[in-house]
Protein backbone atom coordinates (compact mmCIF):
# COMPACT_ATOMS: atom_id res chain seq x y z
CA UNK A 1 0.00 0.00 0.00
CA UNK A 2 3.04 2.27 -0.18
CA UNK A 3 3.17 2.90 3.59
CA UNK A 4 6.75 2.98 4.88
CA UNK A 5 7.67 0.32 7.41
CA UNK A 6 7.61 1.47 11.03
CA UNK A 7 10.36 0.47 13.45
CA UNK A 8 7.94 -2.11 14.86
CA UNK A 9 7.36 -3.56 11.38
CA UNK A 10 11.11 -3.78 10.77
CA UNK A 11 11.77 -5.48 14.12
CA UNK A 12 9.07 -8.10 13.62
CA UNK A 13 9.94 -8.72 9.96
CA UNK A 14 13.52 -9.40 11.02
CA UNK A 15 12.21 -11.83 13.62
CA UNK A 16 10.13 -13.72 11.06
CA UNK A 17 13.27 -14.20 8.96
CA UNK A 18 15.34 -15.51 11.87
CA UNK A 19 14.90 -19.22 11.19
CA UNK A 20 16.20 -18.78 7.64
CA UNK A 21 19.62 -18.08 9.15
CA UNK A 22 19.36 -20.06 12.38
CA UNK A 23 17.47 -23.33 11.74
CA UNK A 24 15.59 -24.82 14.66
CA UNK A 25 17.84 -27.01 16.78
CA UNK A 26 16.37 -28.69 19.84
CA UNK A 27 18.16 -27.85 23.07
CA UNK A 28 18.27 -25.23 25.81
CA UNK A 29 21.79 -23.80 25.33
CA UNK A 30 20.68 -20.72 23.37
CA UNK A 31 17.84 -19.93 25.74
CA UNK A 32 19.98 -20.46 28.84
CA UNK A 33 22.47 -17.92 27.47
CA UNK A 34 19.72 -15.43 26.64
CA UNK A 35 17.99 -15.83 29.99
CA UNK A 36 21.28 -15.36 31.83
CA UNK A 37 22.13 -12.24 29.80
CA UNK A 38 18.76 -10.76 30.79
CA UNK A 39 19.44 -11.46 34.48
CA UNK A 40 17.37 -14.65 34.79
CA UNK A 41 14.08 -12.74 35.22
CA UNK A 42 11.93 -15.87 35.46
CA UNK A 43 13.91 -17.21 38.39
CA UNK A 44 13.40 -14.22 40.69
CA UNK A 45 11.92 -15.19 44.08
CA UNK A 46 9.26 -12.48 43.92
CA UNK A 47 7.71 -13.86 40.72
CA UNK A 48 5.23 -16.76 40.83
CA UNK A 49 5.63 -18.93 37.74
CA UNK A 50 3.10 -21.45 36.44
CA UNK A 51 4.47 -23.59 33.58
CA UNK A 52 1.92 -25.32 31.33
CA UNK A 53 2.50 -28.16 28.84
CA UNK A 54 0.17 -30.62 27.12
CA UNK A 55 -1.55 -31.42 23.85
CA UNK A 56 -5.21 -30.45 24.20
CA UNK A 57 -5.98 -27.01 25.58
CA UNK A 58 -2.69 -25.90 27.09
CA UNK A 59 -3.28 -22.43 25.62
CA UNK A 60 -6.80 -22.03 26.94
CA UNK A 61 -5.77 -23.51 30.29
CA UNK A 62 -2.93 -20.99 30.50
CA UNK A 63 -5.34 -18.14 29.73
CA UNK A 64 -7.81 -19.30 32.38
CA UNK A 65 -5.10 -19.64 35.02
CA UNK A 66 -3.83 -16.16 34.18
CA UNK A 67 -7.32 -14.67 34.44
CA UNK A 68 -7.86 -16.37 37.81
CA UNK A 69 -4.59 -14.95 39.14
CA UNK A 70 -5.54 -11.53 37.82
CA UNK A 71 -8.91 -11.76 39.58
CA UNK A 72 -6.98 -12.52 42.75
CA UNK A 73 -5.20 -9.18 42.53
CA UNK A 74 -1.98 -10.22 40.80
CA UNK A 75 -0.19 -8.48 37.95
CA UNK A 76 0.06 -11.41 35.56
CA UNK A 77 2.21 -11.95 32.52
CA UNK A 78 0.89 -14.51 30.01
CA UNK A 79 3.01 -16.07 27.25
CA UNK A 80 1.21 -18.21 24.66
CA UNK A 81 1.62 -19.31 21.04
CA UNK A 82 0.96 -19.21 18.21
CA UNK A 83 -0.69 -15.87 17.51
CA UNK A 84 -3.73 -15.48 15.25
CA UNK A 85 -3.77 -11.91 13.93
CA UNK A 86 -0.93 -10.05 15.63
CA UNK A 87 2.49 -11.07 16.91
CA UNK A 88 1.74 -9.04 20.04
CA UNK A 89 -0.89 -11.59 21.10
CA UNK A 90 1.90 -13.89 22.28
CA UNK A 91 2.66 -11.82 25.38
CA UNK A 92 0.33 -9.79 27.53
CA UNK A 93 -0.09 -8.44 31.04
CA UNK A 94 -3.52 -8.57 32.67
CA UNK A 95 -5.09 -9.01 29.24
CA UNK A 96 -3.30 -6.08 27.60
CA UNK A 97 -1.02 -7.00 24.70
CA UNK A 98 2.57 -5.83 24.59
CA UNK A 99 2.63 -2.46 22.80
CA UNK A 100 4.40 -1.80 19.53
CA UNK A 101 6.59 0.72 21.37
CA UNK A 102 7.70 -1.94 23.87
CA UNK A 103 8.53 -4.35 21.05
CA UNK A 104 10.59 -1.55 19.44
CA UNK A 105 12.41 -1.01 22.74
CA UNK A 106 13.07 -4.58 23.88
CA UNK A 107 13.52 -6.60 20.68
CA UNK A 108 16.67 -4.75 19.49
CA UNK A 109 18.19 -5.49 22.90
CA UNK A 110 17.61 -9.22 22.35
CA UNK A 111 19.18 -8.96 18.87
CA UNK A 112 22.19 -7.13 20.34
CA UNK A 113 22.71 -9.85 22.95
CA UNK A 114 22.52 -12.53 20.26
CA UNK A 115 25.07 -10.70 18.12
CA UNK A 116 27.57 -9.80 20.83
CA UNK A 117 27.43 -13.21 22.50
CA UNK A 118 27.11 -15.09 19.19
CA UNK A 119 23.90 -16.85 20.20
CA UNK A 120 22.20 -18.37 17.10
CA UNK A 121 18.74 -17.99 18.62
CA UNK A 122 15.65 -19.12 16.72
CA UNK A 123 12.35 -17.29 16.22
CA UNK A 124 10.77 -18.91 19.27
CA UNK A 125 13.83 -18.40 21.47
CA UNK A 126 14.02 -14.69 20.62
CA UNK A 127 10.25 -14.37 21.16
CA UNK A 128 10.48 -16.13 24.53
CA UNK A 129 13.34 -13.86 25.60
CA UNK A 130 11.31 -10.83 24.54
CA UNK A 131 8.42 -11.97 26.71
CA UNK A 132 10.72 -12.50 29.69
CA UNK A 133 12.18 -9.00 29.29
CA UNK A 134 8.72 -7.47 28.87
CA UNK A 135 7.44 -9.14 32.04
CA UNK A 136 10.53 -8.13 34.04
CA UNK A 137 10.43 -4.49 32.92
CA UNK A 138 6.76 -4.27 33.92
CA UNK A 139 7.36 -5.85 37.33
CA UNK A 140 4.76 -8.59 37.12
CA UNK A 141 4.37 -10.74 40.23
CA UNK A 142 3.02 -13.81 38.41
CA UNK A 143 3.75 -15.38 35.03
CA UNK A 144 1.93 -18.16 33.19
CA UNK A 145 4.09 -19.78 30.52
CA UNK A 146 2.72 -22.06 27.81
CA UNK A 147 5.29 -24.34 26.19
CA UNK A 148 5.66 -24.08 22.44
CA UNK A 149 6.52 -27.67 21.54
CA UNK A 150 6.94 -30.59 23.92
CA UNK A 151 8.44 -29.47 27.19
CA UNK A 152 11.83 -30.95 28.01
CA UNK A 153 13.69 -29.02 25.29
CA UNK A 154 11.24 -26.14 24.88
CA UNK A 155 12.64 -22.61 25.22
CA UNK A 156 10.34 -21.88 28.17
CA UNK A 157 11.93 -24.73 30.12
CA UNK A 158 14.87 -22.58 31.24
CA UNK A 159 12.71 -21.70 34.23
CA UNK A 160 14.42 -23.37 37.19
CA UNK A 161 11.92 -23.06 40.04
CA UNK A 162 8.32 -22.90 38.82
CA UNK A 163 5.76 -22.68 41.58
CA UNK A 164 3.51 -25.10 39.72
CA UNK A 165 3.86 -27.31 36.65
CA UNK A 166 0.66 -28.16 34.79
CA UNK A 167 0.26 -30.89 32.18
CA UNK A 168 -3.04 -30.96 30.31
CA UNK A 169 -4.39 -33.99 28.46
CA UNK A 170 -1.94 -35.59 26.03
CA UNK A 171 -2.44 -37.09 22.58
CA UNK A 172 -0.38 -37.92 19.51
CA UNK A 173 1.25 -34.81 18.01
CA UNK A 174 4.54 -33.90 16.32
CA UNK A 175 5.43 -37.59 16.42
CA UNK A 176 8.60 -37.16 14.38
CA UNK A 177 9.98 -34.90 17.09
CA UNK A 178 8.32 -35.98 20.34
CA UNK A 179 7.85 -39.73 19.77
CA UNK A 180 5.27 -42.01 18.23
CA UNK A 181 3.43 -43.13 21.37
CA UNK A 182 1.46 -41.18 23.96
CA UNK A 183 3.89 -42.43 26.62
CA UNK A 184 6.95 -41.07 24.80
CA UNK A 185 5.21 -37.76 24.21
CA UNK A 186 4.19 -37.64 27.87
CA UNK A 187 7.82 -38.05 28.90
CA UNK A 188 8.74 -35.02 26.78
CA UNK A 189 5.90 -32.97 28.30
CA UNK A 190 6.91 -34.12 31.79
CA UNK A 191 10.31 -32.58 31.13
CA UNK A 192 8.95 -29.34 32.62
CA UNK A 193 8.63 -30.98 36.06
CA UNK A 194 11.24 -29.61 38.47
CA UNK A 195 12.62 -30.71 41.82
CA UNK A 196 10.57 -29.23 44.64
CA UNK A 197 7.73 -28.06 42.39
CA UNK A 198 4.27 -29.67 42.49
CA UNK A 199 2.72 -30.96 39.27
CA UNK A 200 -0.97 -30.90 38.36
CA UNK A 201 -2.07 -33.22 35.56
CA UNK A 202 -5.21 -33.50 33.46
CA UNK A 203 -7.31 -36.67 33.38
CA UNK A 204 -6.41 -37.95 29.93
CA UNK A 205 -2.71 -38.66 30.33
CA UNK A 206 -0.62 -41.81 30.92
CA UNK A 207 -0.51 -41.26 34.68
CA UNK A 208 2.02 -43.96 35.44
CA UNK A 209 4.53 -42.46 33.02
CA UNK A 210 4.17 -38.91 34.33
CA UNK A 211 4.00 -40.00 37.98
CA UNK A 212 7.28 -41.89 37.55
CA UNK A 213 8.85 -38.77 36.02
CA UNK A 214 7.61 -36.71 38.97
CA UNK A 215 9.11 -39.19 41.43
CA UNK A 216 12.41 -39.30 39.55
CA UNK A 217 12.63 -35.49 39.48
CA UNK A 218 11.65 -35.26 43.17
CA UNK A 219 8.57 -33.17 42.52
CA UNK A 220 6.82 -31.68 45.55
CA UNK A 221 3.69 -33.67 44.72
CA UNK A 222 1.61 -35.23 41.96
CA UNK A 223 -1.97 -34.01 41.81
CA UNK A 224 -5.07 -34.53 39.66
CA UNK A 225 -8.18 -32.34 39.65
CA UNK A 226 -9.95 -34.89 41.87
CA UNK A 227 -7.20 -34.45 44.47
CA UNK A 228 -7.75 -30.70 44.60
CA UNK A 229 -11.42 -30.00 43.90
CA UNK A 230 -14.14 -31.11 46.29
CA UNK A 231 -17.13 -30.46 44.01
CA UNK A 232 -17.73 -34.18 43.49
CA UNK A 233 -17.90 -33.75 39.72
CA UNK A 234 -16.48 -36.35 37.37
CA UNK A 235 -14.41 -35.60 34.30
CA UNK A 236 -16.36 -34.22 31.34
CA UNK A 237 -16.34 -37.31 29.12
CA UNK A 238 -19.40 -38.46 27.20
CA UNK A 239 -20.15 -41.72 25.38
CA UNK A 240 -21.65 -40.90 21.98
CA UNK A 241 -22.53 -43.92 19.82
CA UNK A 242 -19.79 -45.99 21.36
CA UNK A 243 -17.17 -43.26 21.12
CA UNK A 244 -15.79 -41.36 24.11
CA UNK A 245 -16.14 -37.63 23.45
CA UNK A 246 -14.21 -35.27 25.69
CA UNK A 247 -15.32 -31.72 26.47
CA UNK A 248 -11.85 -30.22 26.54
CA UNK A 249 -13.11 -26.75 27.44
CA UNK A 250 -14.80 -28.08 30.56
CA UNK A 251 -11.75 -30.21 31.28
CA UNK A 252 -9.39 -27.26 30.91
CA UNK A 253 -11.59 -25.15 33.17
CA UNK A 254 -11.32 -27.80 35.88
CA UNK A 255 -7.55 -27.90 35.50
CA UNK A 256 -7.37 -24.10 35.76
CA UNK A 257 -9.60 -24.12 38.86
CA UNK A 258 -7.43 -26.78 40.42
CA UNK A 259 -4.28 -24.77 39.72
Amino acid sequence: NGRPYSLYDKCVRRLYLTNLFHPVKLGLANMESLHSALGNPMDQPDVTVVHVAGTNGKGSTSLKIARALEAGGHKVGLFVSPHIASFRERMQINGELISEKEVEEYLPLIYEICETQKIPATFFEVTTALAFQYFAKNSVDAVVLETGLGGRLDATNVVQNPDLCVITSIGLEHTRILGDTVELIAMEKAGIIKKGSPVLVGPNVPHETIRNCAIEKESAGYYTCKDVLTDGKEEANEDVEGMICIDYDAENSRIARSA
